[in-house]
């Protein structure tokens, strides 16, 4: 039997499914050894073929995430799995945070956060912060290119007679929260940011010029250089949500009337920021019987298309940018304040590189 060179055999393999790749472990040591690179994860994360098995996770009461493929789903919630999370029945308020390179974020509600990665069931539980005090909180988690490293934002306002906002960092490499000495004098207006070219976005409250009350802005965190800029809204009010769509900072804002949903995007003009209204949406849908569509936590999706992902009570919607039709995509119970997150499945570890794990 022909012996295939070790370039073609990675080449077939790099092709192939996270499930099938944790399967191809056991064929050899040197198959074992290759699939458990960080390279090779790396590569096949960056396949477009691994890219295009996007799926969307949402998490359900009690330990259950639901695992849906877009593109597959419907009203007869086909293409849907549960994911059960990982610990113990004590812990069973949590929140995904986010997901990059196949890794979830996820935080419980005593402040544990944890790296997970649900195809390859590796599960690394990290330190929580040293400042727990009540405060206003909201969390972040990227990759930051500029120092090679996966790293969770933690924004905190605790002071309760200045307004002033801190910033707490985690970084995997060190395994360690520490305190930015920059702070900013706002408080978070809303429990959901968003990354976008190494720098962390949220809705904020700061004092109005001559001190006479309060205005919202948006503030940005670079993870590089560890400073605060601020983001003026566009004109119109109650921009409840901000997102990154087409590479750019999105913004949705609802009428006062609850009619339209407009769609903001964020462009540099002649070295301004500058906010257009690129798309306006039917806050309701003729087919949507059980009430209008919420775009309070909204995800933006590129599978082939510009896609919209929004909620309502009952069920997560996808709007076709392209075609301005929508469809439903998953039925639930009642959802709540449940966040969608789009999520790749991949070998990419959640331990530092360094680190080893066997258990998978």
């Amino acid at each position: 039997m022909a012996i295939l060179p070790d370039e073609i055999i990675e080449n077939i393999l790099l092709r192939l499914p996270v499930k099938s790749l944790l399967r191809f472990r056991c064929v050899c040591k040197a198959w074992r050894a290759l699939i458990s690179d960080s390279e090779f994860a790396e590569m096949h994360y960056q396949q477009p073929q691994t890219q295009a098995r996007s799926r969307v996770l949402i998490s359900c009461p009690g330990r259950v995430i639901r695992s849906m493929d877009p593109d597959a789903s419907g009203n007869d919630n086909s293409g849907v799995v549960n994911i059960d999370y990982p610990l113990e029945p004590s812990n069973l308020v949590f929140q995904i945070l986010d997901s990059c390179d196949g890794l979830l974020c996820v935080i419980d509600s005593f402040h544990n956060p944890a790296l997970w990665n649900p195809s390859t069931r590796q599960f690394n539980p990290l330190p929580k912060p040293s400042f727990l005090e009540n405060s206003d909180i909201l969390y972040g988690f990227t990759y930051d290119y500029s120092s090679d490293d996966y790293k969770i934002v933690r924004v905190v306002s605790t002071s309760r007679d200045v307004i002033k906002t801190e910033i707490d960092v985690f970084e995997l490499k060190t395994n360690e929260w520490r305190r930015v000495e920059e702070t900013h004098y706002s408080r978070p207006a809303w429990d959901v940011g968003t990354f976008l070219n190494g720098a962390f976005y949220w809705l904020a409250w700061r004092l109005s010029e001559g001190h006479e009350g309060f205005s919202r802005v948006v503030v940005s965190f670079d993870l590089k250089e560890e400073r605060f800029k601020e983001v003026e809204l566009p004109s119109d009010v109650g921009i409840i949500n901000l997102r990154v769509f087409g590479g750019y900072l999105s913004a949705m804002y609802h009428d006062l009337y609850g009619e339209l949903t407009k769609m903001w995007v964020m462009e540099e003009k002649a070295g301004k920021d500058s906010w257009a209204n690129v798309a306006t949406l039917p806050f309701r849908s003729e087919n949507d019987s059980d009430g209008p569509l919420l775009c309070w936590f909204a995800n933006f999706l590129k599978n082939g298309g510009e896609f919209l992902l929004v909620i309502n009570k009952w069920k997560l919607i996808l709007y076709d940018f392209k075609t301005k039709t929508h469809k439903d995509i998953m039925f639930s119970g009642d959802l709540g304040l449940s966040i969608p997150v789009l999520y790749t499945e991949t070998l990419v570890s959640p331990y530092c590189i360094n680190e080893t794990n066997e258990d998978v």
